[in-house]
């Protein structure tokens, strides 16, 4: 902790990590994102290259529940016939040759991936543009839980993770980026993205931030 104009700051990285106000916010890890069956990967992404960060994205979901994190799943949807999409939505939607229609609610495309489980306490916020706060409930559950800090990863980096980071800080919340769990098909808009991260937010491994976790919780008992 430090104190900035006299008022005190979470400073370590423990601190911002503290399951006592930090939440997890996993972002559309989904299978038409994700898979080499998708949406994604039937117009010509290479999804393939991001096999190994979803892996660690669903090992460091399931390890962080175990440590008793609170776990929100936010999860992209695209209503039939466009019902959630203005013209110049579709016109963004369609800017690299794929059709609007992915992850349908209710389709496999939509679903997380295998082994990303949603538990009985964890929430789930369905969203129909890249920022996680754009028109969803996200921003009442992070404050009535009374979150000041969230953990994020997921899928886009420079799509909806970035959107999400960014809109995150600004409704002033602290901001932890896992940089090995977060994934795009394009390697170099990823390295953008990072970069990006690293130079305004703590941007870390998995295995450190869940270190980092565990250190809080034996503190937070001392």
């Amino acid at each position: 902790m430090k104190k900035i104009l006299d008022r005190e700051v979470l400073d370590t990285l423990d601190e911002l990590v503290d399951p006592r106000w930090t939440a997890v916010v996993v972002i559309d890890i989904q299978n038409d994102f994700c898979s080499t069956k998708g949406h994604f990967a039937k117009y010509g992404k290479d999804v393939a290259r991001m096999e190994p960060a979803v892996k660690k994205m669903v090992s460091f979901v399931k390890a962080a529940q175990n440590l008793g994190m609170r776990t929100i799943f936010l999860r992209q949807a695209s209503l039939p016939d466009g019902r959630m999409d203005s013209p110049a939505w579709l016109r963004f939607k369609t800017r690299d040759g794929k059709a609007p229609d992915y992850t349908k609610p209710g389709t496999w495309g939509w679903e997380f991936v295998d082994g990303l489980d949603v538990r009985a306490e964890d929430w789930v916020v369905e969203k129909f543009r890249p920022d996680g706060f754009v028109g969803t409930n996200l921003d009442h559950i992070l404050r009535t839980q009374g979150i000041q800090s969230v953990i994020l990863l997921g899928t886009t980096t420079e799509g909806c993770v970035e959107s999400t980071v960014r809109s995150a800080s600004y409704h002033d919340y602290y901001v932890v980026v896992l940089e090995d769990a977060v994934a795009t098909p394009n390697a170099k808009l990823h390295e953008g993205s990072i970069n990006f991260f690293k130079a305004r937010y703590p941007t870390h491994t998995c295995e450190e931030v869940l270190a980092a976790i565990t250190l809080a919780k034996q503190k937070g008992k001392t």
